[in-house]
């Protein structure tokens, strides 16, 4: 079972923690329509990867016939391991690009809350906080490191449940319909 978690593990994890040295050079990189793109390349990337590994796991490793808690532990294994190599990608993308990241950050949630019709008070303490809260990021790993984490984790474990679903209720109701 190792042999193929661990593989499919660090080949979703590395695929997906790519996008963050494709995009070195664009300053959009937490504009909307990026963001959506990210997620909904880790959506397709988890899908594919979860769907194969999930048949070679039932076809060598369970001799043709999973059930819902296999299928999902082996999925859950997976995006467990790809959600570290994610988050290591990140922190390597961080140690070389993190103080521009923070700045730009910051300077788009300026941006954002000039634009909006808050009060000059109340702008200017939610920038506050926010740098306050981006100081923290910017000094903790673990934090930084939690918060990638937790960004791609969810989407994995949504996508193995619905890939266990999938192998243990309507795979088999397909196989006994062809019978």
């Amino acid at each position: 079972m190792r042999k193929i978690i661990w593989p499919f593990g660090l080949l979703s994890g590395l695929i997906i923690g790519s996008g963050f040295f494709i995009n070195v050079g664009n300053s959009d990189l937490n504009s909307g329509s990026s963001e959506i793109l990210r997620y909904l390349f880790m959506i397709l990337v988890f899908g594919l990867i979860l769907f194969f590994a999930v048949r070679l796991l039932q076809q060598k490793v369970f001799l043709g016939e999973i059930n819902f808690s296999r299928a999902f532990i082996g999925g859950f294994y997976i995006v467990l391991i790809a959600s570290v190599v994610y988050a290591l990608m990140w922190e390597l993308y961080f140690a070389n690009h993190g103080h521009e990241y923070v700045s730009a950050y910051l300077a788009k949630m300026k941006e954002r809350l000039d634009a909006s019709s808050l009060g000059q008070l109340e702008i200017e303490s939610r920038y506050t906080n926010q740098k306050q809260i981006m100081q923290s990021y910017e000094d903790s790993f673990l934090v930084r490191f939690g918060l990638t984490t937790a960004e791609i984790f969810p989407i994995g474990l949504i996508i193995a449940l619905a890939n266990a679903f999938y192998y243990s209720v309507l795979a088999r109701k397909t196989e006994k319909s062809h019978l």
